[in-house]
């Protein structure tokens, strides 16, 4: 059993478990990692599972970073997903990995369908994404997101997407792009851009949700650090 690196754990209405390291370069990222260090897998289970004791708390959403680069995460999500629903977040390059693990939902990232768009914001290419999607569509526990980026990841983009997920007709949802410090230089798109992204695609799938559907209040959230 190898150790797995661990950027901090968050807590709100979700126990979020947050991984540092990451194969992908994507120019809008805004995930700074804090204290990082290596537990073993039981450890960091043991710890979640006292966390979801005392607050109540029975979700826990592994994301990143891209969490798919430990390779001890099948080991840590095989303890959590006996008492724990588990979800992972990945950006999908690492079948191998998420292929092992146990979760009840996986949310796949996808920047954009153009491959030329996905390597200019993330440094590689789509392929294994878009295969990964394919590989497990056929389960009822998958949801694709993508960030509209007015200019670069605009509507015609998102309606190829859609386009491209309706063989499958999963989940789809779409997260208006916020700007910060960045190398984007994109600016933020409106809930009438974000609204009519939403109608293109129900086009196309049965089950689309935005960033506005989920404005909400939301515990206050709880840093832990290991």
């Amino acid at each position: 059993m190898k150790d797995i690196q661990l950027s901090h754990i968050s807590v709100s209405d979700i126990i979020t478990v947050l991984t540092p390291t990451c194969n992908f370069r994507c120019r809008y990222c805004f995930f700074r990692p804090r204290g990082c260090r290596n537990h073993p897998p039981d450890f960091i289970a043991d710890k979640i599972l006292k966390i979801s004791e005392e607050t109540g708390t029975e979700r826990v959403l592994i994301a990143g970073g891209e969490p798919t680069l430990q390779e001890d995460l099948p080991e840590l999500t095989g303890i959590l997903a006996e008492k724990l629903h588990v979800t992972i977040s990945t950006n999908g390059t690492r079948r191998d990995v998420l292929g092992r693990s146990t979760f009840h939902e996986v949310h796949i990232d996808l920047k954009a369908l153009d491959e030329a768009k996905h390597i200019h914001l993330t440094g590689e290419s789509n392929r294994e994404v878009l295969e990964c999607i394919e590989e497990f569509s056929g389960s009822d526990r998958i949801e694709v997101s993508t960030v509209l980026v007015p200019g670069l990841v605009d509507l015609d983009e998102i309606e190829g997407i859609a386009e491209f997920l309706s063989a499958w007709d999963v989940p789809y949802r779409i997260t208006g792009y916020v700007a910060h410090a960045n190398s984007l230089g994109a600016r933020r798109p409106s809930a009438d851009e974000i609204r009519a992204a939403a109608r293109i695609s129900r086009k196309y799938l049965s089950s689309v949700s935005t960033s506005l559907d989920f404005r909400r209040h939301r515990k206050r959230r709880m840093i832990v650090t290991l």
